[in-house]
C-alpha cells in the first residue's frame, strides 16, 4: 500500500513540473502574439519582406534548409544540455522555454497578421508537424535537464546520497533520442514544409 501511495506521489510531481513547464512555454507563445500587435507598421512591414523571401520556395536548397534546421536545433539542444550539467542552469532552461515559447507565438500570429486567412493555411504548412514536435520536445528535454540539475545541486550542496550516474545516463539516453527526433523534424521542413508551402501560396 505504501508503494503505491509512493508511486502515486512521484506521478504527481512529475505531473506538476510538466505543467509548470508547459505554462512556461504557454506564457512565452502568449507574449509573443501580443508582441506582434504591439510593434509599429514599419516593423511589420519588415517582418512581411522577411516572410515573403521565407515563402518564396523557387530555387530553394532544400539541403541547405535542412542542414540549417539540424544545426539550429542540435545546438538548442546542446545548450539544454550543457546548463542541465552546471549548477547554475536551472534557471536559464526555464527562461529559454520561455523564449522558445515566445518566438514560436510571434511566428504564427505574424503570419496570420500579415496573410489573413491564406496565413492560417501557411502557418499551418510552415510549422505542422515538425515545429510542434520541437516545442514539445524542449518541454521533455527540459523536464529531464531540469531533474538532472536539481539532483546534481542537492548531491553537490545538501550531500544526499545519490546515484548521479543513473540519472547522468537517463538524461543522456533522452538527449540521443531528442537528436534523432531532431533529425527527422529538419527532414520534414527541409523536404516537405517546402511542397506544402507551394500548396499554399
Amino acid at each position: 500500500m505504501k508503494n503505491i501511495i509512493r508511486s502515486n506521489n512521484h506521478i504527481l510531481k512529475q505531473k506538476k513540473k510538466y505543467m509548470f513547464l508547459l505554462t512556461i512555454l504557454l506564457i512565452g507563445l502568449i507574449s509573443g502574439i501580443i508582441f506582434i500587435f504591439l510593434i509599429k507598421n514599419n516593423d511589420k512591414e519588415l517582418i512581411k519582406n522577411n516572410y515573403n523571401q521565407i515563402f518564396n520556395t523557387k530555387g530553394i536548397n532544400t539541403f541547405k534548409t535542412f542542414i540549417n534546421s539540424l544545426s539550429y536545433n542540435f545546438i538548442s539542444l546542446l545548450i539544454i544540455y550543457v546548463l542541465a550539467v552546471s549548477i547554475i542552469g536551472l534557471p536559464i532552461i526555464i527562461l529559454y522555454l520561455f523564449i522558445k515559447g515566445f518566438i514560436f507565438g510571434i511566428t504564427i500570429s505574424s503570419i496570420i497578421s500579415i496573410y489573413g486567412f491564406k496565413g492560417i493555411l501557411l502557418s499551418l504548412s510552415y510549422i505542422f508537424p515538425h515545429q510542434l514536435v520541437l516545442l514539445f520536445l524542449y518541454v521533455i528535454i527540459s523536464f529531464y535537464a531540469i531533474s538532472f540539475s536539481l539532483k546534481l545541486f542537492k548531491f553537490l550542496f545538501f550531500k544526499e546520497n545519490i546515484s548521479l550516474n543513473k540519472y547522468f545516463l537517463n538524461m543522456n539516453k533522452k538527449f540521443l533520442i531528442g537528436v534523432g527526433v531532431v533529425v527527422i523534424c529538419a527532414l520534414i521542413e527541409g523536404f516537405l514544409s517546402p511542397f506544402l508551402i507551394d500548396l499554399c501560396i
